[in-house]
């Protein structure tokens, strides 16, 4: 009795989502994560269903203003005078810090120390930007076939992040994918993040994606591909920031404190302006001021 109860809570993940697509007009909720920046944007209703897309989604040229690399001298200026947008803040994400801190395990080479919780929770809210970033550009590529498929979040993979840390995540998704594919014997018996070796939740990013209006429809192998990813960014800022000559060591041991993590990313110019908050940056420069090189977007 106790092995069906346990069946049951494996497979509450895989009954709880579509096995192909899930309607984001069908979500009654209000999403408290939408990626609209402003309530200014103007709005359009798509098939009676309700669904809004920004008016920054509507052209192609709109559309480059999240991947603008052309960086101000003085931000806090532009933001002061309201020319320096910023990226809608996500009230919750689609993970928790223990599933961060059970990611980094999966790697024994990023467990040399502990992080602190608060470390890890920085952490988090630095990479909640990357996810609006790519899951915006997931939600402009969605819109000719108002659907989100596995093809859509890669070239967001592709488009947002640079080349290096795009082909870590992307060889991610396919390694989770394929994973996926070949354990159709176990289906009942396991859920989808287990199936794919995960320690991120599918269900929460297939839920997130859905209330956030990504598309009108979203196909669980897009949720696997954004899960992946993300799982596989934390991973690789957090190997970063492991490397830097910035973390104090004690007996070989990394001390890891807000500055030194902050004090790392900074450094990183493939990561820096990644992980800021404002919509016009993706490569970064460095705490000095430096302009990184432009990592070459091609869509």
């Amino acid at each position: 009795m106790a092995g069906n109860g346990k069946t049951v809570v494996r497979t509450l993940e895989d009954l709880t989502l579509d096995s192909g697509y899930g309607g984001a007009a069908d979500s009654v909720r209000s999403s408290s994560v939408s990626l609209c920046c402003s309530d200014t944007h103007q709005s359009i209703v798509h098939g009676g269903n309700g669904w809004h897309l920004t008016e920054s989604m509507h052209s192609r040229q709109n559309s480059l203003e999240t991947v603008n690399t052309v960086l101000a001298e003085d931000t806090d200026i532009l933001e002061c005078s309201g020319q320096c947008a910023k990226l809608p803040e996500l009230e919750d994400v689609p993970w928790s810090l223990g599933e961060v801190e059970g990611a980094l395990r999966k790697d024994e080479e990023l467990m040399v120390g502990d992080p602190p919780p608060e470390v890890l929770a920085r952490l988090s809210a630095l990479i909640s930007s990357a996810l609006v970033r790519v899951a915006r550009e997931a939600q402009r590529l969605s819109l000719r076939y108002a659907k989100c498929t596995k093809h859509e979040i890669q070239s967001a993979i592709k488009v947002v992040l640079s080349w290096t840390i795009s082909v870590n995540c992307i060889t991610a998704a396919l390694s989770a994918l394929s994973l996926y594919n070949m354990s159709t014997g176990d289906k009942f018996s396991r859920g989808k993040s287990a199936r794919c070796g995960m320690v991120f939740s599918v269900g929460k990013f297939f839920r997130w994606m859905v209330d956030s209006r990504v598309a009108l429809r979203i196909h669980e192998h897009a949720a696997i591909y954004l899960t992946a990813c993300m799982e596989s960014l934390f991973r690789e800022v957090f190997s970063r920031v492991l490397r830097s000559a910035l973390v104090e060591r004690d007996n070989g041991v990394p001390k890891f404190t807000l500055e030194s993590l902050e004090q790392a990313i900074n450094n990183d110019s493939e990561i820096w302006g990644l992980l800021q908050p404002y919509q016009h940056l993706i490569c970064g420069k460095n705490s000095s001021g430096k302009l990184s090189a432009n990592q070459g977007l091609f869509v």
